[in-house]
């Protein structure tokens, strides 16, 4: 499939961002009172506000791109039509892997567009709940409230990031394994 230069840049951000971000989560040190953050944490705090706003240019991006991948192919939750074609998909997949065959990627994928659209949402709001915490949060005292709320979605969407990004990069290369040239479609710079 064929994606503008847009779309690629802001996927090679979006991929590094938040790649970067989980990495960080496995060695930095939270502030509590009494003990300071680390530099992976700092560094994790500040890198958030960034990938925000490269996911905000991507959602605008998404909103008025003309292409094989629309709003409604990454949320086809409020459509029978695309329902019905998610589960068509996910069906054809099934039959590939019995055969241990992969469907070409010519085409946007129902299922691949729906966790696509389930991975934006997953970083969206990592980053809109991490950045709400970097700007209310007093490292020197223990969050309480709505902020305590905030941060307990903050660390359950955590996992589900991880679990993101090891479906969908797998995905990818099990499609670049099988000749699907997904990865050099992805991350060229050139047409």
């Amino acid at each position: 499939m064929q994606y503008d230069r847009l779309t690629r840049l802001f996927h090679m951000l979006i991929a590094f961002g938040i790649t970067t971000q989980m990495l960080l989560t496995l060695v930095m040190v939270h502030p509590k009172p009494g003990r300071d953050a680390n530099i992976f944490y700092n560094a994790h705090e500040y890198l958030g506000p960034f990938l925000l706003g490269i996911l905000i240019l991507n959602w605008i991006w998404t909103f008025i791109r003309k292409g094989p991948v629309s709003l409604g192919h990454l949320f086809p939750w409020f459509s029978k039509a695309r329902l019905l074609a998610l589960k068509t998909d996910i069906v054809k997949y099934i039959t590939y892997l019995f055969r241990f065959k992969l469907p070409t990627t010519d085409e946007p994928s129902p299922l691949a567009g729906s966790i696509q659209g389930l991975g934006l949402m997953t970083g969206t709001v990592l980053a809109i709940s991490g950045t709400i915490i970097l700007i209310y949060a007093d490292p020197s005292q223990k969050m309480t409230g709505w902020l305590h709320d905030i941060k307990e979605i903050h660390e359950a969407f955590g996992p589900l990031m991880w679990g993101y990004l090891g479906i969908h990069a797998g995905a990818g290369m099990l499609h670049q394994l099988v000749g699907h040239q997904t990865v050099q479609s992805m991350f060229r710079f050139s047409r």
